[in-house]
């Protein structure tokens, strides 16, 4: 049965915690009446809303409060807006692979280009936080099994993580074949600096990590693509962005 979930009915999305109120949303919660801009806790509460599902919500408000404990979330959402839209995205993704987050515990997620400790902004070469690993944090905090792969530093994690020159023919080779039940990859094709390293050969690289991704991915596992490209199922039992999954939910591409 397809899950269906609408987006323009917030309130169904929050009611059912507000009745119970658990710790982590009492931490967030703002007094009634509270005027000004939206306060990074708000931010907070509005991310733990994208759960579709009340198990969903108690999970991923459980997951957000270790974020925001270990790698200080909120303060990163104050200083960079941004992750607001990068946090959201990554819940989305979640939801759409998995159907439902409490089945995301216990799997093996590769993540390509998962960020690093040492980001900086393509904008303003300052450090940033928008670009450390949040999507393997979450998959952390959710019960996932999360390897990183990135060419810049990782530091202080408690996923496994390797530092990978993607551009470099067979780097992905140490990796044993049918390892991860789904194999995350954020946009990497689509971004400047990806394309300023390796010029020409943006599109044999291409080729080879998506060679190496049918390689990698367990029977009926989920391949989470967000370059913006659609492209034929090839590897027996894995799914594509728009296919539908065993729950019956659409792959996030």
């Amino acid at each position: 049965m397809s899950r269906v979930f609408d987006e323009s009915d917030p309130g169904a999305t929050f009611a059912g915690l507000r009745t119970t109120m658990p710790a982590w949303q009492q931490r967030w919660r703002i007094p009634a009446g509270t005027r000004g801009p939206v306060t990074t806790p708000d931010a907070l509460r509005r991310l733990a809303a994208l759960g579709r599902t009340p198990s969903d919500r108690a999970l991923l408000g459980h997951a957000l409060g270790e974020l925001d404990a270990r790698h200080q979330l909120a303060s990163g959402i104050a200083a960079a807006p941004n992750l607001d839209a990068i946090m959201t995205e990554f819940v989305t993704r979640l939801s759409d692979a998995f159907g439902s987050l409490p089945a995301i515990r216990g799997t093996a997620v590769l993540d390509i280009a998962c960020g690093s400790s040492s980001s900086r902004s393509p904008v303003t070469g300052r450090r940033t936080t928008e670009f450390e690993p949040w999507m393997c944090r979450l998959l952390v905090a959710l019960g996932a099994n999360p390897v990183g792969l990135d060419i810049g530093e990782i530091t202080d994690e408690t996923f496994e993580h390797h530092r990978v020159d993607l551009g470099v023919p067979g780097a992905l080779d140490y990796l044993a074949t049918g390892s991860f039940d789904a194999i995350h990859e954020s946009r990497l094709f689509g971004s400047p600096e990806f394309r300023s390293a390796h010029g020409s050969a943006t599109e044999r690289v291409r080729r080879e990590i998506h060679r190496q991704e049918r390689r990698l991915l367990r029977p009926g596992g989920v391949l989470i693509h967000s370059d913006g490209r659609r492209r034929p199922a090839r590897t027996t039992g894995s799914r594509q962005p728009g296919e539908p999954g065993p729950s019956g939910a659409a792959l996030g591409g």
